[in-house]
This record gives structure tokens, sequence and C-alpha cells, in this order.
């Protein structure tokens, strides 16, 4: 009887933790402050536009790269 017991409080423990858990992880997510429309569209534009531009700069450097060994090679 005293096992049935002790397992049936360790049961009701464990629940607690994932509860409290749960309303921490709540109180958290209310925390958070989310950019406006605008700003979050100016920031993805200059991502965009940055990602593009070092893209055809590796591009570049690479196809100069490219001919340099060729030129060496032959």
């Amino acid at each position: 009887m005293q096992e049935k017991e002790k397992s049936a409080g360790k049961t009701a423990k464990a629940k607690e933790p994932k509860k409290s858990w749960f309303q921490g992880l709540k109180a958290e997510f209310n925390k958070i402050v989310w950019t406006d429309r605008d700003t979050l569209m100016k920031q993805s534009v200059v991502v965009i536009v940055i990602t593009v531009i070092l893209g055809v700069i590796i591009s570049v450097m690479d196809a100069g790269i490219l001919e340099c060994i060729n030129l060496l090679i032959k």
C-alpha cells in the first residue's frame, strides 16, 4: 500500500513541473515584442539586396580566379 502512495505522489509531482514550465513558456512568449510591418519589410529588403550583391561579388571573383588558373595551366 505504501508503494501505491509513493508512486501516486511521484506522478502528482511529475505533473507540476510540466505545468509550471508551460506557464513560464507562455509568460516568456507574452514578453516578445514583434516589429511592425514597415520595419520588417525594410529590413527584409536590405537583407535581400545585400545577399544579391554578395552573390554577384563572389561569382565574379570565382570566374576571375578560374580564368587565372586556366591561364596558368595552359
